[in-house]
């Protein structure tokens, strides 16, 4: 028996470790490949540390977690000592039950309800954003006391009140009671919440997601929007300098606590000093290597090659900018690093933040929590925003670049009169599939209906655009407001989930690449990721047609910096930078510099800039009863 259960404590370890030990080994990766090591590199270490974006969000997450932990530790102590010398076992009970509320609660739970309680608080306040570096602050030492609390009670039930007592009757003060002789006691468990504290802030994603307001991305969050598309190996250094650093802190505090238990009870109170200011002074350390590890770039002669002057009349003042994640060059691969050029040549700082969704940046621009200057939505989201007062008129005298934006992407249906929008960046769905695990031609979107690939089918995770390819399958208007258009759909739909294998989004950029699906669709621009991965990837157009969108730069109606928003979006258009996030996203530029431009590596492909007309068509912005209807009819769909 006793061999059995060390061959399942081994599995079981391998099974928690074994995908971080290949994480590590791939960071060390010379090439992009997340499948096949070629050769030992820490290039991957030098990019995460040159990337801006990428050492902010570490120095925030580490100045949340260290600040988060050091309250809930204090205050968690202080209620601990409270509810412990509380003679009422019902009021202990119920104070318990309450503090333990945010330990049980899903985090999205408690992640909604306080975004709700701030924006409550704010609006009643008249603030102008609900949400900042507080509400997150709040947050986390929110979630935190309750695990403070946990470590540190059941000590003092250890301890008990004889010693306590013994101190007062020699004449000591509550206060010097507590620290030469409480606390040496129980320090163990005020450390061992300090560290969970920290831990906990330090991962969390999902009440930070809620919480957060402009300007201070955590890593957490700044991971999920880099791995909108296929996860990069920057993303696996930055991952193994976590782990190492928090194994290393993990070991030391251990060592120390155990070396500490040895001594004699009268030594306690100099070690659990010595405890405290290791890890304290360990903590401050990673993050004053993570404050100098900021790169300063020169941008010199980058400026030499600007089309339009730029004043720094603005310098010191603000911009929250609200993008897709991984939707602008960011410095790696030696790109241009977009935001910090524009704040070396304007001197505007940018608090740039991500969405994942055009509903999500709805979501957050409707709710008032938050005030961007600058945001980039998708074409009938443009329509619904401005429908709804909620975008503010462009000064195209402050913007002369846009004259570099192609005509044909000029006075388009969300935008006939050019007033509230700039197109930053064009694209199209169609069809990916594996030339080794598909037969024959493929020209339609019937063969993501063929019984042949049963299983190896993916197909969209969203209603609006899994319900088009039904759509264009009957030869229907993907903006139709007949209902019996989109139960048609819908039937189509249901049809199709006996062969398929998944509904997917992001998860494409790992099915395909690694042989997991013969067939999906997605957007042109990302099949040029997939292909990199994987050379047997085709894509195609389906005869029956396709959505096309176009996002675009615009300004929310509660912008607080105008004139810094004209000054970013004609930065946006300049040759320079557009040809730089063209190359960096890989979808269609409508920027004719770019496009024209000898040295755009994807001049004239014909994944984005086909020459054989394809069958296309935009989405609307539809009306809330009709949208109801088939997001209703998608429900059953999923559950068919």
């Amino acid at each position: 028996m006793k061999t059995l259960g060390k061959i399942i404590n081994a599995l079981i370890f391998i099974f928690l470790y074994a995908p971080i030990a290949v994480m590590i080994v791939f960071s060390f990766n010379s090439s992009r490949s997340t499948y096949v090591f070629e050769k030992f590199s820490l290039k991957w270490y030098g990019e995460f540390l040159n990337s801006t974006i990428t050492i902010t969000a570490v120095k925030n997450t580490l100045l949340l977690a260290v600040v988060s932990a050091l309250i809930a530790t204090v205050f968690g102590t202080i209620a601990s000592i409270g509810i412990y010398n509380l003679k009422s076992k019902t009021a202990k009970g119920a104070i318990m039950g309450v503090t333990n509320i945010p330990m049980m609660n899903p985090d999205v739970v408690t992640g909604v309800s306080l975004m709700l309680l701030f924006v409550f608080i704010g609006r009643f306040l008249g603030l102008a954003s609900s949400l900042s570096v507080y509400t997150i602050l709040i947050a986390h030492i929110t979630f935190n006391l309750p695990y403070v609390i946990l470590n540190v009670l059941p000590k003092l039930r250890q301890v008990g009140n004889t010693y306590t007592e013994a101190a007062r009757d020699l004449g000591c003060t509550y206060s010097k009671a507590f620290l030469k002789v409480i606390f040496p006691n129980i320090y163990s468990g005020i450390l061992s919440g300090f560290l969970m504290a920290f831990t906990l802030s330090l991962d969390d994603f999902v009440i930070s997601y809620f919480t957060n307001g402009t300007g201070f991305q955590t890593l957490p969050l700044l991971i999920y929007s880099k791995t909108k598309k296929s996860v990069k190996p920057d993303i696996y250094a930055l991952s193994t300098v976590i782990f190492v650093a928090v194994l290393l802190l993990l070991i030391l505090v251990n060592s120390i606590k155990a070396k500490s238990e040895k001594q004699q009870k009268t030594k306690r109170s100099s070690k659990a000093k010595n405890i405290v200011l290791t890890v304290v002074s360990a903590t401050v350390c990673i993050a004053i290597i993570a404050y100098s590890a900021i790169p300063s770039e020169n941008y010199n002669e980058f400026s030499k090659k600007l089309k339009c002057k730029y004043t720094t009349s603005l310098a010191g003042s603000t911009l929250n900018v609200f993008n897709w994640g991984e939707y602008i060059s960011d410095g790696i691969d030696d790109t241009l690093n977009v935001i910090e050029a524009f704040e070396d040549t304007t001197g505007i700082q940018v608090n740039y933040d991500n969405f994942d969704s055009n509903e999500t940046m709805y979501s957050k621009l409707k709710s008032g929590a938050v005030a961007y200057d600058v945001i980039i939505p998708s074409d009938y989201m443009i329509e619904r925003l401005k429908n709804e007062k909620m975008l503010r008129k462009l000064d195209y005298s402050k913007i002369p670049n846009y004259k570099f934006i192609d005509k044909k992407y000029k006075n388009l249906y969300f935008d006939e009169k050019n007033e509230y929008s700039v197109p930053y960046s064009v694209g199209k769905t169609g069809l990916i599939y594996n030339s080794k695990m598909v037969k024959g031609k493929v020209d339609s979107w019937s063969v993501m209906w063929d019984e042949k690939y049963k299983g190896q089918v993916l197909t969209f995770n969203n209603s609006r655009d899994a319900f088009s390819i039904a759509q264009f399958m009957l030869g229907q208007d993907v903006n139709s407001t007949k209902k019996s258009d989109w139960k048609a759909a819908a039937q189509l739909l249901k049809k199709q989930n006996k062969v398929l294998q998944a509904r997917v989004m992001d998860e494409v950029f790992t099915k395909m690449p690694g042989n997991n699906a013969a067939i999906a669709p997605y957007y042109a621009g990302d099949f040029l990721t997939m292909y990199d991965s994987n050379e047997n990837l085709r894509f195609v157009y389906p005869k029956e047609g396709v959505n096309v969108f176009v996002d675009s730069l615009c300004v929310p109606s509660n912008a607080k910096n105008y004139e810094a928003a004209m000054m970013f979006i004609n930065f946006m258009l300049e040759p320079e930078v557009a040809l730089a996030n063209a190359e960096y996203i890989c979808y269609a530029s409508p920027n004719t510099a770019v496009v024209n431009n000898d040295n755009y590596s994807l001049k004239g492909n014909e994944i984005l800039y086909p020459k054989k007309k394809v069958k296309e068509q935009y989405y609307h912005n539809i009306d809330s009863k009709t949208r109801n209807y088939y997001e209703k009819l998608w429900e059953e769909v999923l559950l068919s």
